[in-house]
């Protein structure tokens, strides 16, 4: 028996990780969520990972922003599907005003063209934020536990 983890909302904020983990223990048949915070900075690979969003927030929008960038996103069930909401910003240049976004989809009920590649993609960010918690927390111990819900 093993835990399983499932990861419910990735925020990138100055360059580093901080994670809600919702973890199911076969053995007990509980679950519990954990919120991590890492210090160190995010690997390449999880900055491409994320990168990979932008083009969801922008078909979903309907429109392009040059200087998007996606920082999060945050999974919760809704009735029969589960809301995804997809944090970005639009910081073009200095010239512009900054802009927060907030997308919103609701995987299992709503129509998307591109549902494959978002799951795909929601997917890689899932393993890149696991692959930075295992690469940082032996070396550093740069994971922290900021709370643990029962």
């Amino acid at each position: 028996m093993s835990n399983i983890k499932q990861i419910k909302q990735v925020s990138i904020k100055d360059n580093k990780l901080k994670a809600t983990i919702e973890v199911y223990d076969e053995r007990t048949a509980d679950s519990y969520q954990t919120s991590y915070q890492n210090e160190c900075p995010i690997h390449e690979e999880f900055t491409l990972a994320m990168a990979n969003l932008n083009f969801h927030v922008e078909k979903i929008c309907g429109t392009c922003f040059p200087g998007l960038r996606a920082e999060g996103f945050y999974r919760q069930p809704s009735g029969d599907s589960e809301l995804l909401t997809i944090y970005a910003v639009n910081r073009a240049d200095d010239n512009t005003c900054p802009v927060n976004l907030a997308t919103r989809l609701h995987l299992g009920r709503d129509e998307y063209a591109w549902i494959d590649r978002l799951l795909e993609d929601l997917s890689l960010c899932e393993r890149e934020a696991l692959l930075h918690h295992a690469r940082q927390a032996p070396r550093h111990g740069a994971f922290r536990r900021d709370r643990e819900h029962e």
